[in-house]
């Protein structure tokens, strides 16, 4: 236990001791909070840009797109009607809404053909046009089963109703949609520093192996065993500390609402800092240099907190990717988070701490089977 309780405190000397490694490790991930409070407080300032192509070119769809356009938080924008994907990329417009040819005959067959709405942004610019359209052709659809399916009658209501347009009924409702969305990529960020920062910890041992000081210790009454626990104490230590800087920055520094208690943000993040540590030490246990640990890092960590949703919600990805970040355990601890977010109580997500647990252990146990194998420690170079 004394050499264990040593080789953790001398792991954390040589870590406080370097001014770059306290920057990288506490402040890094705090500046990297401003990345989606930037991002999301743009969302809503100004408002929404609207294209809208016109198919039909019938009295309904060009009443349609002017009523969409009479609504003071969108503005209707020109496009090319030929290319309208082409203006969502180049940021002209948030959204594009295209009317299919037929649409006024939809509605006096029944069988409304719905518009289209695109957007590279999701539900944070379409969810009010969303509303709006299905309100809008739900009362176009009433009026023609008033009318009895009588065109005549069907225009003489419709005519008196034109001008009036819809009521509604104006209250202040709280936004939930940016603190969640801060609190999800904030997050994100913050799992990517602690997996990059755990396999900077654990580069320690490569260091020592490299200079035999590795090879000194073990050939002491040191086990490698006692060795690799005493390193994943250190850094979980500074996980631990990592995660609290950064979470106390968030909700007391950025005042960002994450709509999840303290302690149940900190346990998540308490279960993903074993995950990290257990890849680190994983990666070292497959490594023969520090720069094959790097370069493995970097083929392993950037692209799979991609893929999860750290820097931008799944939702945007294709099918596949989406399948494939089931199999990874930030997607997990974003999941788990989600839950919270939606006032689902902490026994909701026992099975994303068992699942993200699961894979710290299958890190472990791989790790320790490959240090065990491994015979070339003499040599290693």
């Amino acid at each position: 236990m004394k050499n264990l309780i040593w080789l953790a405190m001398n792991n954390l000397k040589v870590t406080f001791g370097k001014k770059k490694s306290i920057f990288t490790y506490f402040i890094m991930p705090v500046v990297f909070i401003l990345i989606p409070m930037v991002l999301y407080n743009n969302i809503g300032s100004s408002s929404i840009k609207i294209g809208v192509a016109d198919k039909d070119k019938s009295a309904l769809s060009s009443d349609f797109a002017k009523a969409i356009g009479k609504q003071n938080s969108l503005k209707l924008t020109n496009i090319n009607h030929e290319n309208p994907k082409g203006d969502i990329a180049a940021g002209k417009v948030d959204c594009v809404i295209t009317i299919p040819q037929g649409f006024e005959e939809s509605i006096y067959n029944n069988s409304l053909k719905k518009p289209e709405i695109l957007s590279l942004k999701g539900e944070s610019s379409t969810a009010w046009i969303n509303n709006y359209s299905n309100i809008y052709l739900r009362n176009l659809l009433d009026i023609w089963k008033a009318s009895k399916e009588n065109k005549q009658a069907f225009n003489k209501m419709y005519d008196g109703l034109k001008g009036s347009g819809l009521s509604f009924k104006s209250s202040s409702v709280q936004d939930t949609s940016r603190g969640k969305g801060m609190t999800s990529q904030s997050i994100g960020f913050l799992i990517m520093f602690m997996m990059i920062g755990a396999g900077s910890f654990t580069e320690i041992i490569l260091k020592e192996k490299k200079n035999r000081t590795y090879f000194r210790i073990c050939s002491a009454p040191v086990s490698s065993r006692i060795y690799i626990l005493g390193n994943v104490i250190s850094s979980f230590i500074i996980v631990a500390i990592q995660a609290f800087i950064t979470l106390v920055a968030m909700t007391k520094l950025f005042k960002i609402q994450t709509y999840v208690p303290f302690w149940q943000m900190y346990v998540i993040l308490l279960s993903f800092g074993f995950v990290a540590i257990g890849l680190g030490i994983l990666l070292v246990a497959f490594s023969k240099d520090s720069t094959q640990s790097n370069t493995l890092m970097t083929l392993i960590i950037t692209p799979s907190c991609m893929i999860s949703g750290c820097f931008f919600p799944v939702d945007f990805m294709p099918e596949a990717a989406r399948k494939i970040a089931d199999f990874l355990p930030q997607r997990w601890v974003i999941s788990a988070i989600e839950k919270l977010q939606t006032n689902s109580s902490f026994s909701s997500i026992y099975l994303n701490l068992i699942i993200i647990l699961g894979f710290a252990f299958t890190f472990f146990i791989v790790a320790a089977y490959r240090f065990s194998r491994d015979e070339n420690i003499k040599n290693f170079v």
